[in-house]
């Protein structure tokens, strides 16, 4: 007996589990198969009975409407004029004849009529015409009609020329009393039949009706014994089903009353039939079964065979995901399994601290997104407001503040640090203004793009001369470690509720007084306020407009006649205020264009318009300078800052990609470049339109939110830029082919 048991463990163990499978699943597959037979059996019936109900209510319906059809025939003024004549009268037969016929035309189910008069004992067969009593055709209805009838108007079972068809006299009158005209309908048997039975030789199923003494109405003749039983066992209720047997072969039968006709409508399947099906399902489920076993069990032979080496297996894996770092590590003689799996066990916790690390820093920036956001948009979408109640100290304050950083000098900025440094001074920055606030509030400072970031002040009670105070320390503090002047500008009090785009938008504009003024102090609401009792625009507001715009498209000639345009205005101002002008246009060159040339600061503006005694020495230095820029603009094409400049449109698109109103002539704004020459530079790194671009970077984030949010669809199109609901839906499908809701479904 030793001997048949095998001397491998893998083996000894594939063997019982094959015993044991074999034992479970095939007596479960089979009780399955059973049970499913038994309910799909059940469902039949509940079927079959419905199918049955149906076709009652069916022939109800049908056999009044052709009651209703042969009183109205019958009380037609043309045939009842005829039936009454107590004389022939040719000219009230013919008009009979067409109104029976036209009768008889509109309605499929009849197949004749028949009009007897019995005055003048003449009788009219609308397929063969008048004839008299003793030569009419069918002579066993005109003896029935003579007769006295119990039903009302029921139809009966009438045999002419060879066929079964059912026959409905009009009127029945009571018993002893005669009629002077009747109306006879003989019904088309086969269409009733189409209509309301349903035989299918295939699956063994066939209808019929009989009346109460298990003669046939409708459907094919069968046995008569059989219908006998069948018509005797429905006469318990109106409706119902149970099983016969008949000859030793069993059937279902579903029955359901006709009334008033006294009828009864029966439906029998072959069980013998069924169950072939049944069984036939049954073999190929324990096939299947069968063949999912030997599958099954095919796996458990492979994979207890590799059992007996899985430490081996282990340290293969650590050493292909770990190389050379681990082998370092257990290099001291022959390798030594379980200390390539310890150190590679060590190797994978590490790896698992710096995801844990990484994992904090990216909530960072998910929190820095929904602050930008939440600056940009003017409100707080329920979502982000959760989000930012759970994740900041903002919101335990009264009142909020806002306030603008911006770095002076820009274009040195640029000039002096790369893309990446730039982000990472930008970030120091927020950290030291951070750190000095959060001593007495709570603040959170934000990146906003460009030259300048946002801090989010919050606190009860707070003062302004103490918040004015702390605002210059940040200043200072910044120049100091960093080497980096900044200009900061400081909002009023305002509510968690208020719009924060303007208050924002309102601010940053405060941050640029500094150019004008030249005051090394922290900008507030009325520094504004007074600015704006000193402004005299120029006569003509559109000329400065259309000289920014010729410049973004590099026509030098046309810039030169805007220059023109605005110093002859000038010319025709006192000193005082033409120079207070050319301080304003200077302000909104360096605005729009974050730099001018020779002038890198604001101090030096003063500097630069007292090296000229007249307006013409101004207009020479302003044309040049507009030239060189216009030709920096449009020949920055060297590799590594063309590489840089894309880089951060790209950054620049995808830390505004929420904003609808994004457009290239804003990321063109902030690059300070042409419109045409950074398109035409996004498209040769990208090979794709910049407008192309951003709409991929949309749908890109509204997949994301969809797949890992459960946000509407309507709020994760706002926090994606489109502007309306139809816009987002369109483009989205556009690029997927499917809705937002059904490819949420599809996740």
């Amino acid at each position: 007996m030793k001997r048949l048991i095998p001397k491998q463990k893998y083996v000894r163990i594939f063997l019982v589990l094959c015993i044991l499978f074999s034992v479970v699943s095939i007596p479960f597959v089979y009780l399955i198969s059973r049970q499913f037979s038994a309910y799909a059996m059940k469902q039949i019936d509940k079927a079959s009975q419905t199918e049955v109900v149906h076709s009652q209510e069916n022939a109800k319906f049908l056999f009044k409407k052709m009651i209703a059809y042969g009183l109205n025939m019958y009380q037609n003024k043309s045939i009842n004029l005829w039936l009454t004549d107590m004389t022939e009268n040719s000219a009230h037969q013919v008009d009979a004849i067409e109104s029976a016929t036209n009768y008889m035309s509109t309605e499929p189910f009849i197949a004749n009529v028949y009009l007897f008069n019995m005055r003048t004992e003449n009788a009219i067969n609308l397929k063969y015409g008048i004839s008299s009593f003793k030569r009419f055709s069918d002579q066993e209805m005109l003896a029935i009609i003579q007769q006295p009838r119990k039903s009302y108007l029921n139809f009966i079972v009438h045999e002419t020329m060879g066929r079964k068809m059912l026959a409905l006299i009009i009127p029945t009158v009571p018993s002893g009393q005669r009629s002077f005209g009747y109306l006879v309908m003989l019904m088309d048997n086969k269409l009733l039949e189409q209509y309301l039975l349903k035989d299918d030789q295939q699956l063994g199923t066939k209808s019929f009706v009989l009346d109460g003494d298990g003669q046939t109405v409708l459907g094919a003749n069968g046995s008569e014994d059989l219908y006998a039983e069948l018509a005797q066992k429905s006469q318990q209720f109106t409706a119902g089903s149970f099983k016969h047997t008949y000859k030793g072969e069993l059937l279902s039968v579903q029955y359901a009353h006709i009334e008033p006709q006294g009828w009864t409508l029966f439906n029998t399947a072959k069980y013998k039939q069924i169950l072939a099906d049944f069984n036939s399902f049954r073999n190929r489920m324990l096939l299947i079964a069968a063949l999912f076993a030997v599958l099954l069990l095919g796996i458990l032979f492979w994979n207890s065979r590799r059992t007996y080496r899985p430490y081996a297996q282990l340290a293969d894996q650590l050493e292909m995901k770990f190389g050379l770092k681990l082998k370092s590590e257990t290099n001291d003689g022959p390798r030594e399994e379980y200390k390539v799996i310890r150190y590679g066990i060590e190797l994978l916790t590490n790896q698992v601290d710096q995801l844990d690390i990484s994992m904090r820093e990216h909530k960072s920036l998910i929190k820095t997104e929904y602050l930008r956001q939440w600056i940009v948009q003017g409100k707080l979408i329920a979502p982000v407001e959760r989000y930012l109640h759970e994740e900041t100290a903002l919101f335990r304050g009264e009142k909020l503040h806002l306030s603008v950083l911006r770095i002076n000098e820009y274009s040195i900025f640029q000039e002096r640090y790369n893309f990446a440094s730039r982000k990472l001074m930008k970030y120091a920055i927020g950290n030291i203004a951070e750190e000095i606030l959060n001593r007495h509030w709570q603040a959170e400072s934000v990146d906003m793009g460009g030259d300048h970031l946002a801090l989010l002040i919050s606190g009860s009670d707070i003062s302004m001369k103490e918040l004015d105070e702390v605002m210059q320390e940040v200043g200072k503090q910044i120049d100091k470690w960093t080497r980096v002047r900044v200009t900061v500008a400081l909002s009023g009090a305002n509510s968690f509720g208020d719009d924060l785009r303007g208050i924002y938008d309102y601010v940053h504009e405060l941050t640029m007084l500094k150019f004008i003024s030249g005051e090394d102090k922290v900008y507030l609401e009325q520094d504004f306020e007074a600015y704006m009792q000193r402004v005299q625009p120029l006569p003509d507001d559109n000329m400065l407009e259309e000289l920014i715009k010729r410049i973004r498209m590099g026509k030098a000639d046309e810039v030169t006649k805007s220059l023109d345009q605005i110093f002859g205005h000038l010319q025709t101002m006192h000193y005082a205020e033409s120079k207070f002008q050319l301080s304003l246009i200077l302000y909104t060159l360096f605005k729009t264009f974050n730099k001018l040339p020779s002038v890198e600061s604001v101090e030096g503006i003063e500097n630069i318009l007292e090296r000229f005694d007249t307006l013409s020495g101004i207009r020479g230095w302003l044309g040049q300078g507009l030239k060189e820029m216009m030709d920096d603009l449009s020949n920055k094409k060297g590799s590594s800052r063309r590489d840089e400049i894309v880089t951060e449109i790209v950054d620049y698109v995808k830390t505004h990609l929420h904003e609808p109103m994004l457009t290239i002539e804003e990321i063109s704004e902030h690059v300070s470049l042409s419109t045409r020459y950074i398109r035409q530079l996004f498209k040769e790194v990208f090979e794709t339109t910049l407008s192309d671009y951003i709409m991929e970077q949309r749908i890109s984030r509204v997949k994301g939110l969809l797949e890992t949010t459960d946000w509407t669809v309507t709020d994760i199109g706002e926090r994606s830029g489109f502007q309306t609901k139809s816009n987002f839906f369109t483009a989205f499908k556009k690029a997927t082919g499917m809705t937002p809701s059904q490819y949420r479904e599809r996740q």
